[in-house]
């Protein structure tokens, strides 16, 4: 039997994080079943988890999932990502005073058995992000205090482990309703304010010396940041009322200005109008607010240097770097969700727009399209933020 002590987010930096470790196990087919038994889950963990899914997806036969829903700590979005993954999964829920508050994760092979118990809900932070600890018991299944420990354990849990305990709901659309209607289960935008952080600006009181330094937070992967929203969704969504009309960071210091424009013109919108003015899809990252920058390296090589560049293998395309950014689009205080994005980048120096000094990277539009190209955008600033904490997430913001 091994033992392994699981730490997160009391360092800038967390492998041994709950959640790094999941997708690893995920990946391993020594395992056939995994049952996941976790106090809260957000609509971001949920996401990472189905790609987790996916990578196990030929050797895992049996996925279970239950999750708690007290203090409104899972939104409707989480249980409808989590009915979507297609799984055995409940919601645990008493009118008690007590609140189901276990986190339990649990990987099982014919050979082999994995367990991890601690302190990691099933959310993008419970996995990465938040100072956390628990401990990852590893052995084989013919170990005599492995076979004692998961014997103990699904003793304890019994009516967890065989689905009969009565205060277990299946999950579906019909369950997710009534618990929403009943005021139980939180809508996204009731769950996103409850659970919102952000302590960073708040002054202090009058007459206290008490100074809280900075700390450096860990990076949540990109998989774990919630579901990417499709054009074609779009209109669906708010008309269901789950988009915010009035966007505001999670928290404000985890997320730097990169870029600000100018006032966007009808050529940056894709809207043109005049008969000198050619719909491109696409608009030309240029100097806008920034001051004593080079326009021509700095998008490549500052605001988006981490992604992953690429050059273009199609005819007379070859000299082009293209990279693919996910990017939140906010438009007026409304969140559409997340897109990719292809920034394309120039790097010849030998043409006529390097020799003047113009810009030579761009976005393209792609799905977007339809939302930037209002007319009531014309004049508007757009800009383009990056979160610290989580791997190349950008949100662009116009207003």
């Amino acid at each position: 039997m091994k033992i392994t002590f699981l730490g997160q987010g009391f360092e800038a930096e967390s492998k041994n994080s709950v959640g790094n470790t999941i997708i690893r196990l995920f990946k391993e087919s020594k395992f056939s079943s995994f049952t996941g038994i976790s106090a809260f889950a957000s609509e971001a963990g949920v996401v990472g988890l189905s790609e987790c899914i996916e990578s196990g997806a030929d050797f895992f036969e049996t996925l279970n999932l239950i999750v708690g829903i007290d203090q409104e700590g899972t939104s409707k979005k989480a249980l409808k990502e989590i009915d979507e993954l297609g799984i055995n999964s409940y919601l645990f829920y008493q009118k008690e005073s007590p609140i189901f508050h276990p986190k339990i994760y649990l990987f099982e092979g014919e050979n082999d058995t994995t367990l991890i118990v601690g302190s990691s809900n099933l959310t993008a932070r419970g996995l990465f992000g938040n100072i956390e600890s628990s401990l990852m018991v590893e052995f084989k299944n013919d170990n005599p205090d492995g076979i004692k420990l998961l014997k103990e354990l699904k003793d304890y849990y019994k009516t967890l482990f065989d689905f009969t305990d009565p205060n277990l709901f299946k999950i579906s659309p019909d369950i997710i309703n009534q618990f929403v209607e009943e005021g139980i289960v939180p809508t996204r935008k009731v769950w996103k304010k409850k659970h919102k952080k952000n302590t960073s600006k708040k002054a202090p009181q009058e007459g206290t010396d008490l100074e809280i330094p900075k700390r450096k937070t860990v990076k949540i992967p990109s998989n774990f940041k919630g579901r990417y929203k499709s054009n074609k969704a779009v209109s669906k969504l708010i008309s269901e009322l789950e988009i915010e009309n009035n966007f505001e960071f999670e928290n404000n210091e985890d997320n730097k200005i990169l870029w600000q424009s100018g006032p966007l013109t009808e050529r940056d919108l894709n809207i043109p109008k005049g008969a000198n003015t050619n719909p491109t899809g696409s608009m030309l990252f240029k100097k806008g607010t920034l001051k004593d920058i080079d326009q021509r390296h700095h998008f490549r090589d500052v605001v988006f240097n981490t992604l992953n560049w690429e050059f273009d293998t199609s005819p007379g395309k070859t000299h082009l770097e293209r990279a693919t950014a996910q990017i939140r689009f906010v438009i007026k205080g409304t969140d559409y969700g997340i897109f990719p994005i292809i920034i394309t980048h120039n790097p010849r120096i030998d043409t006529a727009s390097y020799k003047q000094k113009n810009s030579m990277t761009q976005l393209s539009w792609g799905e977007t399209k339809n939302l930037i190209a209002q007319d009531e955008l014309i004049g508007k600033t757009a800009t383009l933020y990056k979160d610290l904490t989580v791997a190349d997430a950008f949100t662009l913001i116009i207003e």
